[in-house]
């Protein structure tokens, strides 16, 4: 006799912040927490982001792994969390006086703002346009230089490396993800400081999940304010 199921699973609907589709996700089970803590207990970042995504597409409708950009992991991340574990998370705040505070806050309250104007054409020269992108979060999460290197400096070049979409120049129009990567770092580097300047604007300003908080400390009195950003603190 097989053992029965105990729980209907409830669906709730959610917008996909990078591209306004609307679909609609349940909370995960204890199976998949499980997959989630495990990852979390290894302190390795990849691991960490390989089992956010995966609980993601397991447990949100029609996404498509490789589309979803980083802002849109951490939302969504935060939403299936509110769900699964509860609608308030209690974090801990270090005052000036050191005295360390427990806040609760909202996780409905937490958002990111998309802009409506991507700025993501960049003209270059009269002509020459670049197009570009969003990173997705695989892309991010599996990138060599973005997970092992400490340069900023890399960092940031690779950021516009994977923020790169098309090329318009005259008539012609090319894909750089059809591009041999060769050529597209000779084109990077080719460009002068100015055009590449333009770049990292764009980069610069991808939208992120971040939330102001205000509390005031217990032992001093003193009003705080803080900035929670990513899904750090609400991993588990």
């Amino acid at each position: 006799m097989a053992l029965p199921k105990l729980n209907n699973t409830p669906y709730y609907d959610v917008t996909i912040p990078s591209t306004g589709v609307k679909t609609r996700y349940r909370p995960y089970l204890v199976k998949e927490e499980k997959v989630l803590l495990m990852a979390s207990e290894t302190e390795d970042d990849h691991a960490m982001s390989e089992a956010m995504l995966n609980l993601i597409c397991e447990c949100v409708e029609g996404v498509d792994r490789y589309s979803l950009t980083a802002f849109d992991i951490q939302y969504l991340f935060l939403q299936l969390r509110s769900k699964s574990v509860g609608e308030t998370s209690t974090l801990l705040f270090t005052c000036n006086c050191q005295h360390e505070n427990k806040v609760t806050i909202k996780i409905s309250d937490i958002n990111v703002e998309v802009p409506a104007d991507k700025k993501d054409k960049v003209e270059l020269s009269e002509g020459m346009i670049i197009e570009l992108k969003y990173p997705t979060y695989s892309s991010l999460i599996n990138d060599k230089i973005m997970r092992h290197s400490e340069s900023a400096t890399e960092i940031m070049y690779q950021s516009v490396m994977l923020s790169l979409y098309a090329l318009q120049a005259k008539d012609e129009r090319m894909i750089f993800a059809e591009e041999p990567i060769e050529d597209i770092i000779e084109f990077i580097g080719n460009l002068s400081t100015e055009q590449f300047g333009k770049l990292t604007e764009f980069t610069n300003s991808i939208p992120q999940l971040k939330h102001e908080i205000e509390y005031t400390c217990e032992k001093c009195k003193t009003v705080n304010k803080s900035t929670v950003e990513g899904t750090a603190d609400f991993f588990i």
